[in-house]
Protein backbone atom coordinates (compact mmCIF):
# COMPACT_ATOMS: atom_id res chain seq x y z
CA UNK A 1 0.00 0.00 0.00
CA UNK A 2 2.98 2.56 0.75
CA UNK A 3 4.47 1.61 -2.98
CA UNK A 4 0.61 2.11 -4.70
CA UNK A 5 0.83 5.74 -2.30
CA UNK A 6 4.09 6.45 -3.75
CA UNK A 7 3.48 5.94 -7.15
CA UNK A 8 0.17 7.95 -6.90
CA UNK A 9 2.30 11.31 -5.30
CA UNK A 10 5.16 10.95 -7.61
CA UNK A 11 3.19 10.20 -10.79
CA UNK A 12 -0.32 12.12 -12.77
CA UNK A 13 -3.09 9.86 -12.59
CA UNK A 14 -2.84 9.70 -16.53
CA UNK A 15 0.70 8.44 -16.30
CA UNK A 16 -0.51 6.19 -13.68
CA UNK A 17 -3.02 4.84 -16.55
CA UNK A 18 0.26 4.11 -19.03
CA UNK A 19 2.05 2.20 -16.41
CA UNK A 20 -0.89 0.31 -16.28
CA UNK A 21 -1.59 -0.48 -19.76
CA UNK A 22 2.23 -1.46 -20.20
CA UNK A 23 1.53 -3.67 -16.87
CA UNK A 24 -1.48 -5.28 -18.21
CA UNK A 25 0.56 -6.17 -21.87
CA UNK A 26 2.22 -9.32 -18.85
CA UNK A 27 -1.55 -10.70 -18.72
CA UNK A 28 -3.15 -13.68 -21.19
CA UNK A 29 -5.20 -11.74 -23.78
CA UNK A 30 -8.69 -12.88 -22.19
CA UNK A 31 -7.30 -10.32 -19.02
CA UNK A 32 -5.33 -8.03 -21.33
CA UNK A 33 -8.37 -7.05 -24.23
CA UNK A 34 -11.28 -6.87 -21.70
CA UNK A 35 -8.74 -4.25 -19.40
CA UNK A 36 -8.03 -2.24 -22.42
CA UNK A 37 -11.73 -2.36 -23.76
CA UNK A 38 -12.67 -0.66 -20.10
CA UNK A 39 -9.90 1.72 -20.15
CA UNK A 40 -10.65 2.78 -23.57
CA UNK A 41 -14.55 3.87 -22.56
CA UNK A 42 -13.45 5.26 -19.36
CA UNK A 43 -11.08 7.69 -21.63
CA UNK A 44 -13.55 8.20 -24.23
CA UNK A 45 -16.39 8.60 -21.45
CA UNK A 46 -13.37 11.31 -20.12
CA UNK A 47 -12.89 12.88 -23.72
CA UNK A 48 -9.27 12.23 -23.17
CA UNK A 49 -9.19 10.47 -26.15
CA UNK A 50 -10.74 12.50 -28.12
CA UNK A 51 -8.39 15.64 -27.22
CA UNK A 52 -5.38 13.23 -28.06
CA UNK A 53 -6.74 12.71 -31.40
CA UNK A 54 -7.55 16.44 -31.66
CA UNK A 55 -4.06 17.20 -30.70
CA UNK A 56 -1.92 14.72 -32.33
CA UNK A 57 -0.93 16.03 -36.05
CA UNK A 58 -1.82 13.22 -38.81
CA UNK A 59 -4.39 11.58 -36.33
CA UNK A 60 -7.48 12.10 -39.03
CA UNK A 61 -5.24 9.47 -41.50
CA UNK A 62 -5.33 6.64 -38.37
CA UNK A 63 -9.67 7.57 -38.49
CA UNK A 64 -10.12 7.42 -42.55
CA UNK A 65 -8.04 4.29 -42.25
CA UNK A 66 -10.58 2.68 -39.24
CA UNK A 67 -13.63 4.15 -41.03
CA UNK A 68 -12.57 2.31 -44.21
CA UNK A 69 -11.52 -0.76 -43.09
CA UNK A 70 -14.91 -0.90 -40.96
CA UNK A 71 -17.18 -0.57 -44.26
CA UNK A 72 -14.91 -2.92 -46.44
CA UNK A 73 -15.43 -5.25 -43.75
CA UNK A 74 -18.99 -4.77 -43.38
CA UNK A 75 -19.54 -5.15 -47.09
CA UNK A 76 -17.93 -8.36 -47.20
CA UNK A 77 -20.08 -9.72 -43.79
CA UNK A 78 -16.01 -10.42 -42.40
CA UNK A 79 -17.08 -10.62 -38.98
CA UNK A 80 -14.10 -11.31 -37.28
CA UNK A 81 -12.51 -8.15 -39.08
CA UNK A 82 -15.17 -5.78 -37.71
CA UNK A 83 -14.21 -7.18 -34.62
CA UNK A 84 -10.69 -6.57 -35.36
CA UNK A 85 -11.42 -2.99 -36.09
CA UNK A 86 -12.41 -2.54 -33.03
CA UNK A 87 -9.14 -3.59 -31.30
CA UNK A 88 -7.18 -1.64 -33.84
CA UNK A 89 -9.82 1.40 -32.70
CA UNK A 90 -8.50 0.95 -29.27
CA UNK A 91 -4.88 0.54 -29.64
CA UNK A 92 -4.94 3.47 -31.83
CA UNK A 93 -6.62 5.00 -29.08
CA UNK A 94 -4.52 3.89 -26.97
CA UNK A 95 -1.28 5.11 -28.76
CA UNK A 96 -2.28 8.64 -29.07
CA UNK A 97 -3.31 9.11 -25.08
CA UNK A 98 0.38 7.39 -24.25
CA UNK A 99 1.69 10.05 -26.91
CA UNK A 100 0.10 12.81 -25.06
CA UNK A 101 1.17 11.83 -21.47
CA UNK A 102 4.63 10.17 -21.76
CA UNK A 103 7.46 11.61 -20.45
CA UNK A 104 10.97 10.00 -19.49
CA UNK A 105 10.74 8.85 -15.69
CA UNK A 106 7.57 6.96 -17.15
CA UNK A 107 8.94 5.63 -20.63
CA UNK A 108 12.28 4.46 -18.22
CA UNK A 109 10.36 2.93 -15.35
CA UNK A 110 7.66 1.03 -18.24
CA UNK A 111 11.30 -0.54 -19.34
CA UNK A 112 12.18 -1.61 -16.51
CA UNK A 113 9.13 -2.81 -14.94
CA UNK A 114 8.77 -5.10 -18.33
CA UNK A 115 12.10 -5.94 -18.23
CA UNK A 116 11.92 -7.53 -14.36
CA UNK A 117 8.26 -9.38 -15.62
CA UNK A 118 10.14 -11.04 -18.11
CA UNK A 119 11.80 -13.20 -15.94
CA UNK A 120 8.16 -14.25 -14.79
CA UNK A 121 7.11 -15.14 -17.81
CA UNK A 122 10.29 -17.35 -17.99
CA UNK A 123 9.76 -18.98 -14.81
CA UNK A 124 6.09 -19.80 -16.12
CA UNK A 125 7.58 -21.04 -19.45
CA UNK A 126 10.04 -23.22 -17.88
CA UNK A 127 6.86 -24.58 -15.95
CA UNK A 128 4.61 -24.75 -18.80
CA UNK A 129 7.81 -26.69 -20.29
CA UNK A 130 7.17 -29.53 -17.39
CA UNK A 131 3.62 -29.54 -17.99
CA UNK A 132 4.41 -30.52 -21.99
CA UNK A 133 7.12 -33.18 -20.93
CA UNK A 134 4.77 -34.59 -18.24
CA UNK A 135 1.96 -34.78 -21.17
CA UNK A 136 4.09 -36.58 -23.29
CA UNK A 137 5.17 -39.04 -21.15
CA UNK A 138 8.95 -37.57 -20.07
CA UNK A 139 9.88 -39.10 -16.52
CA UNK A 140 12.84 -36.38 -16.66
CA UNK A 141 13.33 -32.69 -17.32
CA UNK A 142 14.67 -32.13 -21.18
CA UNK A 143 14.86 -28.81 -23.57
CA UNK A 144 13.99 -30.78 -26.39
CA UNK A 145 11.68 -28.15 -28.48
CA UNK A 146 8.99 -29.98 -29.81
CA UNK A 147 7.46 -29.36 -33.19
CA UNK A 148 3.04 -28.89 -33.04
CA UNK A 149 2.22 -25.64 -31.93
CA UNK A 150 0.23 -27.06 -28.50
CA UNK A 151 3.69 -28.62 -27.37
CA UNK A 152 5.64 -25.51 -27.82
CA UNK A 153 5.74 -23.10 -24.67
CA UNK A 154 4.08 -20.09 -24.92
CA UNK A 155 4.36 -18.48 -21.46
CA UNK A 156 0.95 -15.94 -20.97
CA UNK A 157 1.00 -15.20 -24.95
CA UNK A 158 -1.34 -17.87 -26.51
CA UNK A 159 1.93 -18.75 -29.00
CA UNK A 160 5.20 -19.58 -28.81
CA UNK A 161 6.03 -17.04 -31.71
CA UNK A 162 4.14 -13.69 -30.20
CA UNK A 163 6.30 -15.12 -26.66
CA UNK A 164 9.54 -15.00 -29.43
CA UNK A 165 8.45 -11.54 -30.41
CA UNK A 166 7.83 -9.85 -26.99
CA UNK A 167 11.58 -11.25 -25.89
CA UNK A 168 12.86 -9.75 -29.13
CA UNK A 169 11.19 -6.69 -27.64
CA UNK A 170 12.84 -7.14 -24.76
CA UNK A 171 16.01 -8.22 -25.46
CA UNK A 172 16.09 -4.06 -27.32
CA UNK A 173 14.98 -2.75 -24.48
CA UNK A 174 17.86 -4.33 -22.42
CA UNK A 175 20.11 -3.23 -24.57
CA UNK A 176 18.48 0.25 -24.42
CA UNK A 177 18.89 0.19 -20.85
CA UNK A 178 22.35 -1.82 -20.17
CA UNK A 179 23.82 1.07 -22.09
CA UNK A 180 22.40 3.86 -20.17
CA UNK A 181 23.88 2.62 -16.86
CA UNK A 182 27.19 2.52 -15.55
CA UNK A 183 26.50 1.15 -12.19
CA UNK A 184 27.79 -2.37 -12.23
CA UNK A 185 24.73 -4.28 -10.30
CA UNK A 186 22.75 -2.77 -12.78
CA UNK A 187 24.86 -3.77 -15.77
CA UNK A 188 24.98 -7.27 -14.16
CA UNK A 189 21.60 -7.55 -13.67
CA UNK A 190 20.24 -6.58 -16.85
CA UNK A 191 23.19 -8.89 -18.71
CA UNK A 192 21.27 -11.98 -16.53
CA UNK A 193 18.05 -10.76 -17.75
CA UNK A 194 19.22 -10.91 -21.02
CA UNK A 195 20.68 -14.54 -20.91
CA UNK A 196 17.20 -16.01 -19.30
CA UNK A 197 15.30 -14.62 -22.35
CA UNK A 198 17.85 -15.92 -24.95
CA UNK A 199 17.12 -18.83 -23.52
CA UNK A 200 13.67 -19.08 -23.33
CA UNK A 201 13.84 -17.53 -27.29
CA UNK A 202 15.43 -20.74 -27.87
CA UNK A 203 12.69 -22.84 -25.80
CA UNK A 204 10.06 -20.94 -27.66
CA UNK A 205 11.48 -22.95 -31.14
CA UNK A 206 10.88 -19.91 -32.97
CA UNK A 207 13.76 -20.29 -35.61
CA UNK A 208 12.95 -17.01 -37.60
CA UNK A 209 13.64 -15.08 -34.55
CA UNK A 210 17.06 -15.81 -33.73
CA UNK A 211 18.34 -14.36 -37.02
CA UNK A 212 15.42 -11.12 -36.53
CA UNK A 213 17.32 -10.94 -33.05
CA UNK A 214 21.06 -11.05 -34.54
CA UNK A 215 20.87 -8.51 -37.24
CA UNK A 216 18.84 -5.80 -34.91
CA UNK A 217 21.04 -6.27 -32.01
CA UNK A 218 23.68 -4.94 -34.43
CA UNK A 219 21.95 -2.61 -36.15
CA UNK A 220 21.29 -1.42 -32.15
CA UNK A 221 25.06 -1.18 -31.74
CA UNK A 222 25.92 0.59 -34.96
CA UNK A 223 22.87 2.91 -34.07
CA UNK A 224 24.35 3.68 -30.63
CA UNK A 225 27.67 3.91 -31.63
CA UNK A 226 28.64 0.84 -29.97
CA UNK A 227 31.13 -0.45 -32.83
CA UNK A 228 33.36 -2.77 -30.88
CA UNK A 229 30.77 -4.57 -29.09
CA UNK A 230 28.85 -4.70 -32.18
CA UNK A 231 31.77 -6.69 -33.54
CA UNK A 232 32.32 -8.72 -30.66
CA UNK A 233 28.59 -10.06 -31.39
CA UNK A 234 29.12 -10.07 -34.49
CA UNK A 235 31.47 -12.40 -34.54
CA UNK A 236 29.78 -14.93 -31.65
CA UNK A 237 26.74 -14.69 -34.04
CA UNK A 238 28.99 -15.53 -36.84
CA UNK A 239 30.49 -18.94 -34.30
CA UNK A 240 26.91 -19.93 -33.07
CA UNK A 241 25.82 -19.95 -36.80
CA UNK A 242 28.93 -22.27 -37.16
CA UNK A 243 27.84 -24.54 -34.42
CA UNK A 244 24.17 -24.85 -35.65
CA UNK A 245 25.60 -25.79 -39.22
CA UNK A 246 28.08 -28.45 -37.83
CA UNK A 247 25.87 -29.66 -35.22
CA UNK A 248 21.92 -28.81 -37.27
CA UNK A 249 20.42 -31.29 -35.27
CA UNK A 250 20.71 -28.68 -32.16
CA UNK A 251 18.93 -26.19 -34.08
CA UNK A 252 15.19 -26.11 -33.01
CA UNK A 253 12.96 -27.85 -35.33
CA UNK A 254 15.08 -28.50 -37.50
CA UNK A 255 13.11 -31.76 -39.17
CA UNK A 256 10.26 -29.60 -40.12
CA UNK A 257 11.75 -26.82 -41.83
CA UNK A 258 11.24 -28.16 -45.11
CA UNK A 259 7.82 -29.37 -44.56
CA UNK A 260 6.85 -25.36 -42.83
CA UNK A 261 8.67 -23.70 -45.66
CA UNK A 262 6.62 -25.93 -47.97
CA UNK A 263 3.32 -25.26 -46.29
CA UNK A 264 4.59 -21.29 -46.10
CA UNK A 265 4.29 -20.71 -49.66
CA UNK A 266 0.95 -22.24 -49.84
CA UNK A 267 -0.26 -19.53 -47.49
CA UNK A 268 1.70 -16.86 -49.99
CA UNK A 269 0.13 -18.61 -53.06
CA UNK A 270 -3.19 -18.22 -51.98
CA UNK A 271 -2.64 -14.78 -50.26
CA UNK A 272 -1.25 -12.83 -53.69
CA UNK A 273 -4.35 -14.30 -55.36
CA UNK A 274 -6.38 -13.16 -52.87
CA UNK A 275 -4.65 -9.41 -53.48
CA UNK A 276 -4.88 -10.08 -57.28
CA UNK A 277 -8.72 -10.45 -56.80
CA UNK A 278 -9.10 -7.30 -54.52
CA UNK A 279 -6.07 -5.34 -54.52
CA UNK A 280 -7.45 -1.72 -53.76
CA UNK A 281 -9.48 -2.24 -50.59
CA UNK A 282 -8.73 -5.71 -49.72
CA UNK A 283 -11.85 -7.22 -47.25
CA UNK A 284 -10.72 -6.26 -43.81
CA UNK A 285 -8.37 -7.93 -41.27
CA UNK A 286 -8.36 -11.37 -41.11
CA UNK A 287 -8.93 -11.83 -44.84
CA UNK A 288 -6.95 -15.04 -45.43
CA UNK A 289 -9.40 -16.92 -43.28
CA UNK A 290 -12.36 -16.33 -45.44
CA UNK A 291 -10.53 -16.93 -48.55
CA UNK A 292 -7.66 -19.79 -48.25
CA UNK A 293 -9.96 -22.24 -48.94
CA UNK A 294 -11.09 -20.65 -52.60
CA UNK A 295 -7.20 -20.56 -53.45
CA UNK A 296 -6.17 -24.32 -52.18
CA UNK A 297 -4.29 -22.43 -49.54
CA UNK A 298 -3.05 -23.56 -45.83
CA UNK A 299 -5.84 -23.49 -43.00
CA UNK A 300 -4.30 -21.02 -40.91
CA UNK A 301 -5.10 -17.49 -39.51
CA UNK A 302 -3.66 -15.44 -41.72
CA UNK A 303 -1.02 -15.10 -44.41
CA UNK A 304 2.55 -15.21 -42.31
CA UNK A 305 4.13 -12.36 -43.99
CA UNK A 306 3.97 -8.69 -43.08
CA UNK A 307 4.69 -7.66 -46.54
CA UNK A 308 1.63 -9.59 -48.17
CA UNK A 309 -0.84 -9.90 -45.16
CA UNK A 310 -1.51 -5.91 -44.92
CA UNK A 311 -2.18 -5.44 -48.36
CA UNK A 312 -4.54 -8.12 -48.46
CA UNK A 313 -6.68 -7.52 -45.65
CA UNK A 314 -6.77 -3.55 -46.06
CA UNK A 315 -5.79 -3.35 -49.76
CA UNK A 316 -3.17 -0.64 -51.27
CA UNK A 317 -5.06 2.21 -50.78
CA UNK A 318 -5.99 1.11 -47.18
CA UNK A 319 -2.45 0.76 -46.51
CA UNK A 320 -1.55 3.85 -48.14
CA UNK A 321 -3.64 5.93 -45.70
CA UNK A 322 -1.63 5.58 -42.75
CA UNK A 323 1.51 6.57 -44.59
CA UNK A 324 1.24 10.69 -43.62
CA UNK A 325 0.94 9.53 -39.90
CA UNK A 326 4.00 7.09 -40.30
CA UNK A 327 6.18 9.89 -42.44
CA UNK A 328 5.29 12.09 -39.28
CA UNK A 329 6.43 9.82 -37.01
CA UNK A 330 9.84 9.10 -39.15
CA UNK A 331 10.25 13.12 -39.19
CA UNK A 332 9.63 13.44 -35.58
CA UNK A 333 12.30 10.54 -34.96
CA UNK A 334 14.78 11.42 -37.05
CA UNK A 335 14.48 15.21 -34.90
CA UNK A 336 15.22 12.99 -31.96
CA UNK A 337 18.56 11.65 -34.24
CA UNK A 338 19.99 15.02 -35.38
CA UNK A 339 19.69 16.66 -32.63
CA UNK A 340 21.45 13.89 -30.36
CA UNK A 341 18.96 14.00 -27.70
CA UNK A 342 19.12 10.39 -27.53
CA UNK A 343 20.60 8.19 -29.27
CA UNK A 344 20.04 4.60 -27.43
CA UNK A 345 15.93 5.71 -28.08
CA UNK A 346 16.48 6.07 -31.88
CA UNK A 347 18.56 2.43 -31.79
CA UNK A 348 15.57 0.80 -29.45
CA UNK A 349 13.23 2.12 -32.23
CA UNK A 350 15.09 1.31 -35.05
CA UNK A 351 16.23 -2.36 -33.40
CA UNK A 352 12.18 -3.49 -33.13
CA UNK A 353 11.43 -1.92 -36.67
CA UNK A 354 14.32 -4.69 -38.10
CA UNK A 355 12.95 -7.34 -35.93
CA UNK A 356 9.26 -6.46 -37.38
CA UNK A 357 10.90 -6.51 -40.49
CA UNK A 358 12.61 -9.30 -40.72
CA UNK A 359 10.48 -11.66 -38.25
CA UNK A 360 7.53 -10.42 -40.69
CA UNK A 361 9.35 -12.22 -43.56
CA UNK A 362 7.48 -15.62 -42.31
CA UNK A 363 5.14 -14.64 -39.73
CA UNK A 364 2.91 -12.27 -38.90
CA UNK A 365 3.43 -12.02 -35.14
CA UNK A 366 3.29 -8.17 -34.67
CA UNK A 367 -0.23 -8.40 -35.35
CA UNK A 368 -1.55 -9.36 -32.44
CA UNK A 369 -2.36 -7.72 -28.59
CA UNK A 370 1.10 -7.96 -27.00
CA UNK A 371 3.35 -7.40 -29.59
CA UNK A 372 1.39 -4.45 -31.42
CA UNK A 373 0.69 -3.00 -28.84
CA UNK A 374 4.15 -3.25 -26.86
CA UNK A 375 5.62 -1.83 -30.07
CA UNK A 376 3.79 1.32 -30.35
CA UNK A 377 4.21 2.48 -27.09
CA UNK A 378 7.65 2.12 -27.48
CA UNK A 379 7.56 3.75 -31.03
CA UNK A 380 5.59 6.61 -29.96
CA UNK A 381 7.56 7.44 -27.01
CA UNK A 382 9.45 10.16 -28.40
CA UNK A 383 7.06 12.95 -27.70
CA UNK A 384 8.88 12.54 -23.96
CA UNK A 385 11.20 14.63 -25.71
CA UNK A 386 8.41 16.84 -26.20
CA UNK A 387 10.30 20.29 -24.30
CA UNK A 388 13.74 19.51 -26.34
Amino acid sequence: MQFIHSLKKHFSKEQLMIILTALSLSTPFYICVPFLLLETLYLLYTKKIINAFKSTPKSKYLIIFMILTLVISLIYRNWIGVGCVVLIFIFISLMLYYRKYINEEVFELILDMLIALSILWAIYGLYEQLQILNRLGYDHFTLKVFSRRENRLNSVFFNANYYAMMIEFIIMMIGYKIFGTKELKKQVYYFITACINFFLLYMTGCRTAFIATAVAMLVFLIINKNYWICCLIGMACIVIGIFFIIHPEQFPRIEKLVDNFTVRTKIWHAAIEGIKAHPLFGQGPMTYMMIFKQYAGHNTQHAHSIYLDPILSFGVIGVTTLIPYILDNCKRLFKVYKQKINLRYVALVISCIVVILLHGTLDYTIFWVHTGMLFLMIASSFEMFKHN
